[in-house]
């Protein structure tokens, strides 16, 4: 009878201690573009907030540079792509508001399963990882023609080669192509290619 009433008390305490609670920080939307449905958050790097303000106002005028709508989305998409540094954990991948909305799942399963595999969980703030950090995006050329996607084609589609900078050289691309369509007004990301 002891026996079992000791190995009652023990199991009785395993249940009852909890593990330590989870706490993922949370992410506030500090700004937005409510007609392209652009969102700003408030852990995004200020020249990620640059940009973004460069894409709010340019958005704001009626008859805007389409051309210059395409190299701040895809500035804006590599920005916070690569900047892993900016991340919690390897499934908060970047930049996918800009990513065809069709393509944006598989996406982020594909991004998880290469470019955020190694990234390691900064929940509690205590990560001690070395990841890249973006320091600056360029369009290095720019031109529109034909792309076909899901049995449709955009016969203005924008192909943009990019250029990124890191803080620190550890072995990320450095040179990107991407190819933007039109979802009605918005341009989206319908293939990213490093070179």
């Amino acid at each position: 009878i002891v026996l079992i009433l000791g190995l009652g008390i023990i199991v009785l305490k395993k249940k009852n201690k909890k593990e330590p609670e989870v706490v993922v920080p949370e992410v506030e939307v500090i700004d937005s573009i409510d007609t392209f449905d652009y969102k700003l958050n408030d852990n995004e790097t200020e020249y990620y907030k640059e940009l973004f303000n460069s894409l709010k106002d340019l958005l704001s005028h009626d008859d805007y540079d389409e051309e210059e709508y395409a190299s701040l989305v895809g500035k804006l998409f590599l920005c916070d792509f690569y900047d892993l540094n900016s991340k919690v954990m390897k499934s908060d991948v970047g930049g996918t508001q800009f990513v065809y909305s069709s393509y944006r799942e598989n996406f982020e399963k594909g991004a998880i399963d290469t470019v955020y595999k190694s990234v390691e969980s900064n929940v509690y703030g205590d990560r001690n990882q070395v990841l890249p950090i973006v320091t600056g995006v360029e369009v290095s050329s720019i031109y529109s023609d034909s792309f076909s996607y899901n049995y449709d084609i955009d016969y203005d589609a924008y192909y943009l080669n990019m250029n990124i900078s890191y803080e620190t050289d550890l072995d990320y691309p450095t040179s990107v192509s991407l190819v933007l369509i039109h979802n009605e007004d918005k341009l989206e990301i319908a293939k990213m290619e490093t070179n």
